[in-house]
This record gives structure tokens, sequence and C-alpha cells, in this order.
């Protein structure tokens, strides 16, 4: 299958500053919609420690900017953190790790503050939101790298945050939620490097209308929508490829942590929970390889029990980030994030 077509990130730059002007723009609106999304309770800076100035393959130099990593923090109200600094009389409390979708080239940690406040309602966990770089001035595998080292500094600060580091969930959403079943087999691999060998539990991934094949093209995504007047712009997903895979080589599209439907069964097993959660729209052009990727983790170790995959019906891609009319909050929305938050809540509570 041929690679994205290659362009300049110069060009590319320019095709993707606008989007990214429209789509601030629409989430400053989204302000604007009753209740209001929550503010981050704490912002986080950190230092890159993973080494960026080559590619998977070794051959493709990358931009050694943005030395910093931004995490987002949202507490439960239990938590009382505004008046706490460092709350370690308190019970460490769950954290859930997000990862925000828009294609890997737009968008900021803060875009699922809803989800992130309904997390904190009805877990009581902790929420941190990565704050990834973007392609195309930072291709693959710099989100996925940022997702690593986010991992870890939580792991390493787990004390200091409040939250117990064997009781970490993951999610995210369409780009982010390639990241959420990426990153814990890239971090596995990258604490053997380390010498890591324990400290660390995730025990539950929730992944809205993730892509978790980037073997198949395009077109053969598309092809699997029953509405095909449903699917996004041709021009922006193939925009969105471009961006992500640019200087890949076909060959590291199989990559585990970049396909995570192709990954070896024993990674599967060995890195990824038991517990999984995963909802996808019922017309998108990725519903099909997330269905395919869920009845393979069930078929192949013998009936994996934890995994659970649901269809929202009538809806597209990105349906919980559509633009609110009325200016009032979706209670449909909100009742499909109190029934994951449920399932994760019961995951927690065994631990």
């Amino acid at each position: 299958m041929p690679t994205p077509q290659s362009s300049p990130e110069w060009l590319l730059r320019l095709k993707v500053l606008p989007l990214r002007f429209f789509t601030n723009l629409a989430f400053s609106l989204d302000e604007l919609v009753r209740p209001r999304p929550p503010k981050p309770s704490k912002t986080i800076r950190i230092s890159r420690t993973i080494p960026d100035d080559e590619s998977e393959n070794g051959k493709r130099k990358r931009n050694g900017k943005n030395r910093e990593l931004l995490l987002q923090v949202y507490y439960p109200s239990s938590h009382q953190q505004s008046t706490l600094p460092k709350p370690m009389h308190l019970q460490p409390k769950p954290v859930v790790v997000n990862f925000h979708g828009s294609g890997f080239m737009l968008g900021h940690a803060t875009d699922d503050a809803r989800w992130a406040r309904s997390v904190t309602e009805y877990v009581d966990a902790v929420v941190v939101s990565v704050e990834y770089r973007l392609a195309p001035e930072h291709p693959f595998p710099a989100a996925l790298d940022d997702g690593v080292e986010a991992l870890l500094w939580i792991i390493h600060h787990a004390e200091e945050l409040g939250v117990d580091p064997e009781r970490i969930a993951l999610s995210g959403f369409s780009a982010g939620g390639s990241l959420a079943f990426g990153v814990p087999m890239k971090l596995g691999e990258e604490m053997r490097k380390r010498k890591i060998s324990a400290g660390n539990d995730i025990v539950f991934i929730a992944a809205w209308y993730p892509s978790v094949d980037y073997s198949l093209t395009r077109a053969q995504r598309r092809a699997t929508n029953v509405r095909q007047d449903k699917n996004l712009p041709a021009w922006f997903t193939n925009l969105v490829d471009t961006c992500f895979l640019l200087g890949v080589e076909e060959s590291d599209r199989k990559l585990p942590w970049l396909s995570p439907a192709l990954a070896p069964a024993e990674m599967l097993k060995e890195y990824l929970p038991h517990d999984i959660v995963v909802r996808v729209c019922e017309w998108d052009e990725l519903r099909a390889e997330a269905e395919n990727f869920c009845n393979r983790l069930v078929s192949e170790e013998g009936g994996r029990r934890g995994v659970g995959i649901k269809v929202i019906e009538g809806t597209t891609h990105g349906w919980d980030k559509r633009p609110s009319l009325n200016f009032r909050w979706d209670a449909g929305i909100e009742k499909v994030y109190k029934e994951v938050c449920v399932e994760m809540r019961k995951v927690f509570l065994k631990k």
C-alpha cells in the first residue's frame, strides 16, 4: 500500500493553521454551553527525557524544539487540591490519563474537559490530560513518546499528585483512542529499556471511536462505512494521514504502537489490561477496525471477558464534540459518558 504523498512541512503547516484557528474557536464557544466545562485544577510542566532526534527506523531527524510537556490536571471535589498542594494525608485516588483527539494535528488537552468532569464526578478519580505535540511539526512517533513520557512521570510522582500508581486508566478520543492502546505497549518497552520492573498498573482503557490499524488506506476505511455520506471529508482525513505519517516508512505503519490491531498476541496480553471499553459511532469509517480489534482481543485469549464494545447508534465520528445549537450540554452524551465511568469505577474498586 502506498504511503501518504510526501509534502514539504511548510506547506502542510499552511494547510493546518486555519484548521487550528477554527478548532480553537469552536472549543472557545463551547465554554458558553451550560453547564460550562471545568477548568483544570492545575497545569504541570515536565521536561522530556525520551530522545526525539530520530524516527523509529533511525533515519529521519525530527524537530527538537518544545522540550516541555504540559499536563492538565483535574481533581475531584473530594480532593480539595486547590488548598493542598501536596495532599499526602489524603487517600490516593485512581488516575485517568487522557489523550485528546483531532487527528494528531489539532486540539488541546483541555478539549475533553467535559469527559474529565464526568470522570471526577462519577469515578472520584484524578484526570491528567496530556498536551502532546502535534503534526506536521511533530509527526509520529512524537505524540506516542509524549504519552509514554507522561505516564512515566505520573508513576514516579504519584505521591506528589495524590494518585495511586497501581490504579491507572487510560482514555482517549479518536486519535487519542489510538494512543490509549499504543502508549501502554510502547511504555512496556520503554520500562524494559530503563529496567523498571514494577510500580505501575494500567487496569482499564476507555477508547472512544479509535483508529487502530494504519496498514489500511483511507479508501479502505471509508468503504466500510454503511453510510458513505456520513464519512469525514476525504480531504481532511488525507491531510491527517499526510501530517501524522510524514516521513514514516511503509513498514513502520504496522508497528504495534501505531497499529495496535496488528500487535503480536503476546504484546497485547502483556501490556493491555484485562478490562477495556470501546465506544464507536454507527456511521464512522473507523468502526469496523475497532470492532475487528475487539473481536481479536476476545478470541485470541480464550475469551477476554473484560472487553466490551458498543455502537452509539445514529452518530458520526466525534459525535460528542459537535457544537450545541441551543448552548445546552447534551444529556444523551452525558449518559454515555456516565455508563463508561460506571464500568471504570467498578474496576478501580476491585483493586
